[in-house]
């Protein structure tokens, strides 16, 4: 079992910073961001980090896309183009440094469906709407930019996110998870919302380990029944957990009973544990709170497991 933080930390650069940094120099605000997101995972003892997300991922990499406008809100205008450089890496390349070995650092990045979705569609643009196969396989290409860049940068972990709601065919969404991750070492897949309705062909994907949350949707106890079909497919499963929307602190025991059947019918071995949703809006010390609970989990149940 290994323990993951699944997207975002606290916490974003605040205008006072940014402006201070614009004024009169010194280290990127952001930059300086995503190091105590760093060392506020390591501090909590995870397995797996992530940059913190400390910038938001889709207008930073729209600002380098021909075709697109970022202007307060992503608006797609014409035919998209190659991007012009890659806009994830630096961030990435921050917290390996920080967390001194990229093996333990996940790059987490928007899947096409979302990306699309959070998009505005101008009419001269060429698309029919944000479900059109032709928009979807582009800005597949514009994410598999990033995620070749990354890999260049040593990457091995590298997640997408999408809300099952915003995935209107299977099919295509196995498709385009198959143009992403070509030779990525441990392809991630997030899947917001209820999962079960994508099983089993969800196992088809071109994925290593497949998240979702049983928190929110305790019904993706379902995938339960699939427990074959995994060891088949060889997957691992990691489960959000974690409440991630509330200040409160859970007790070890309730998230241990989210997780335990899992642990039972998959093995310990081939499950992984992180919050349900991003800790982008909590207060760093109560995301850290989030994450050592997640440690406290899996120390109690490595000890019923041996």
């Amino acid at each position: 079992m290994l323990t993951a933080n699944l997207s975002g930390y606290p916490k974003r650069p605040d205008l006072e910073s940014i402006r201070k940094y614009l004024d009169v120099g010194g280290e990127n605000p952001f930059i300086t961001s995503v190091k105590n997101a760093v060392q506020g995972q390591i501090k909590a003892k995870i397995d797996i980090v992530t940059d913190g997300q400390i910038r938001y991922p889709i207008p930073l990499m729209a600002s380098n896309v021909p075709g697109m406008t970022t202007d307060g809100r992503v608006c797609i205008e014409n035919k998209l183009g190659a991007p012009r450089t890659p806009m994830m890496t630096l961030d990435f390349l921050t917290a390996a440094a920080e967390c001194e070995d990229a093996r333990l650092v996940k790059a987490v990045l928007p899947g096409p469906f979302s990306f699309a979705k959070s998009c505005e569609l101008d009419t001269k643009s060429p698309y029919s709407s944000r479900c059109d196969v032709d928009l979807l396989f582009d800005i597949a290409s514009i994410i598999r930019f990033e995620i070749e860049a990354l890999k260049e940068s040593k990457a091995r972990l590298i997640q997408i996110v999408e809300p099952v709601d915003s995935i209107k065919d299977i099919d295509i969404f196995l498709d385009l998870l198959s143009f992403l991750f070509k030779r990525v070492k441990t392809p991630i897949c997030h899947v917001e919302g209820d999962v079960s309705m994508a099983f089993p062909q969800l196992l088809d994907a071109k994925i290593s380990v497949i998240s979702f949350d049983v928190v929110d949707f305790p019904q993706n106890r379902e995938i339960l029944k699939f427990e074959e079909l995994f060891e088949v497919h060889d997957k691992i499963i990691s489960l959000g957990c974690v409440d991630s929307s509330v200040a409160t602190k859970e007790s070890v025991e309730s998230i241990e009973r989210r997780v335990i059947a899992f642990v039972d019918a998959f093995g310990y071995e081939s499950v992984w544990i992180s919050p349900n949703k991003t800790l982008a809006s909590l207060s760093p010390r109560t995301a850290f709170h989030k994450l050592e609970q997640l440690v406290s989990t899996k120390n109690r149940i490595a000890t019923r497991t041996t």
